[in-house]
Formats: C-alpha cells, structure tokens, sequence
C-alpha cells in the first residue's frame, strides 16, 4: 500500500511538471504570437561580420586621463564632411579631454570611396568598419557592431552616448547634467536615458520607407524605446546589450531593435530626457539660437547645411565663455582658423 502511494505521489509530480512545461510553451508561443522580438534561449542572431578598420584600444586606452564618455557616431561612408564637423567642433577633446569619439560604419562597393575611409581613419584613427553593406535596412548591424566593439575595447567609460552624424550636442550642458546625475546617484548603471517614445505607432503605409507589414511586426504599436538621434548608456550597458542582442532575433527597424527589443532584454531602465531634444531643425536652431530656451536644449537635429551646425557650435562657445574663460577663447580661436581655412570646401 506505502508503495502504491509514493508511485502515486511519482506520477501526480510528473503531471505537474508536464503541465508546467506546456504552460511555458504556451507562454512564449503566446509572445511569439504578439511580439516575435524578444530574446529566445539559444543564440539566434549571431553577428558575424569581420573588421575592415579597427582603432582598436588605442580610442580609449591610449592615455592616462579617464574616459567620462565615449561617443560613438552613425555614419555613412560617403560622410566625410559631417565627421569633420564633429570632430572639431562638440566632441573635440580640445575642450573635452575625458570625452572619446568613435564613428561606426559599413562598407560600399565603391573603392574609392573605402579608399578615402582608409585615408581618413589614417589620419584620425576613430573609425571603426565592418564588412557589411552600410545600407538603411542595414542599421542594426551597425547598433550591435557599436555594442560589441565598446565591450570589448572600450568597456571602463563610464557613460556612453549614442547620436547620428546630423546632431549637433551641447557638450558642456552634457556633462553637467550627468555629473549632477553622478552626484545624487554615483552607483547608477543598468540605464538608458533618452528620448523615450510611449505606443509609437507602427507604420502601415506601403509607400513609407519605414513600412512594416503584420508579418514583419504584428503589434499596431511598438513597445517602449527611444529616440534613435540620441541616447545615453550607463558604461555596463554595452556588454550586457550585445550580449542580449545574440538571443534576440534580428529586425531591421534599429532604433527599436536597439533600444527597444535588445534594451529590454538586458532589463534596462528607462529615463526620460525628453525635454532636452528638438527634433525639428528650425525650432532647434530657435532654442539654440535664444537666451530664454538655450539651457533647455541638449539635442538638436540639423540634417541640412552643416553650416548651421557650426553657427550654433560658435553659440554654444560664446554662451560658454564666463563659465571658462581661458579654455574657451583659446580654443575659440584656434577653431576659428579651422573654419576660415575649411569654409570654401565644406558646405
């Protein structure tokens, strides 16, 4: 009879189980049904793309000052110009010296145009390039290739910031927003702060280069994610990321694969900074251009001449100059000169 019971006890353990385990697939069949982009417990989306140019350590270990922020910059290839800007404008180390800059791009089939990317990384040795097509559908490789390469060659910065090579930043307001976050919170880490979107809607128009049909997303409105322009990760969040990017399947649209799909699964916190991004290049210019909106703008998208990005750098500088004095009017003029001798070949 005792041995009755306990094969009796056996078996009722084993239905339990049993029933467990088709509740979880249930679950995730469920999941899959409604969202198919969350992470599955095998590696599904494995990156495996080679270098072409890669700075390697030197970016970030190639001094004995700290790095307080890495910035790494969509680019395309043909892009020169902008990166130039960039450089000598917002994200030198002239002025910022714990700051680090990196740009990510594809590759082109056109050779000169690798050629000249050669050329360039020769010079400023901040260009980091893997082999596969730099194309629009192709961004998200470009996401997860920035999260591998900073976990690996850059993984002590304590921040890490994210922005598109038509975004102009308010540096000195930059640091000073994160130091303030340093100060009332100097442990702070699993964290994004950006320019959060709530039930952003998905775009169901054929004719829309962001179209996606019910098969390429079923939901009508995306999860929680930001703003590709622009976004700030805590230093542990690179790693974590691209690790959490290899279980997650691929999707095309970056800017929520990145910040959405692959943040959620490295179980990020989101923090909104919303307030300090204009979207609108006009009304970007406005707020950067007034005394009454300069301190409330961080972020400003500027897609058109990138002479507008250096006449607001020259504002940002001028409203800089009681705060550091010697620094400012020293690089002031030496950039200056830059410009004079630059203003005939970019436009």
């Amino acid at each position: 009879m005792q041995f009755q019971f306990i094969i009796l006890i056996l078996i009722c353990l084993h239905i339990g189980v049993l029933g467990s385990s088709n509740t979880d697939n249930n679950s995730a069949t469920k999941a899959s049904l409604t969202n198919p982009y969350y992470a599955r417990d095998h590696i599904v989306n494995p990156h495996n793309f080679s270098y072409v140019l890669n700075p390697g350590y030197s970016v970030c270990n190639n001094s004995n000052s700290p790095v307080y922020i890495l910035v790494y910059v969509h680019s395309g290839p043909t892009n020169y110009q902008r990166r130039v800007v960039l450089r000598e404008t917002w994200a030198t180390r002239t002025l910022f010296p714990d700051l680090r800059l990196v740009f990510m791009i594809g590759k082109t089939n056109d050779n000169n145009v690798m050629k000249a990317i050669q050329y360039e990384n020769e010079i400023y040795q901040d260009i980091v390039q893997e082999d596969f097509i730099d194309a629009y559908k192709n961004l998200t490789f470009k996401g997860v290739m920035a999260l591998k390469w900073i976990s690996v060659y850059c993984s002590q910065t304590k921040y890490v910031l994210k922005v598109d090579d038509d975004i102009v930043v308010n540096t000195f307001t930059l640091i000073n927003h994160l130091k303030f976050l340093d100060r009332n919170n100097p442990n702070k880490h699993s964290t994004i702060l950006c320019l959060l979107w709530h039930a952003m809607g998905v775009m169901r128009d054929s004719k829309s280069k962001w179209y996606l049909s019910k098969e390429d997303f079923p939901l009508e409105k995306f999860p929680p994610y930001c703003s590709g322009s622009a976004f700030i990760l805590t230093g542990d969040m690179p790693a974590k990321m691209y690790n959490a990017s290899l279980y997650v399947p691929f999707f095309w649209v970056d800017d929520y694969y990145i910040t959405g799909a692959v943040a959620s699964a490295a179980n990020v916190t989101y923090a909104q900074l919303g307030s300090l991004y204009t979207i609108p290049q006009q009304l970007a210019h406005t707020r950067f251009m007034s005394s009454k909106s300069f301190y409330t703008i961080m972020f400003g998208h500027f897609p058109g001449s990138m002479n507008n990005m250096r006449e607001i750098w020259r504002r940002i500088l001028l409203m800089q100059k009681y705060k550091f004095p010697t620094r400012v009017e020293v690089f002031s003029f030496t950039w200056d000169e830059k410009i004079h001798q630059n203003d005939n070949s970019i436009n």
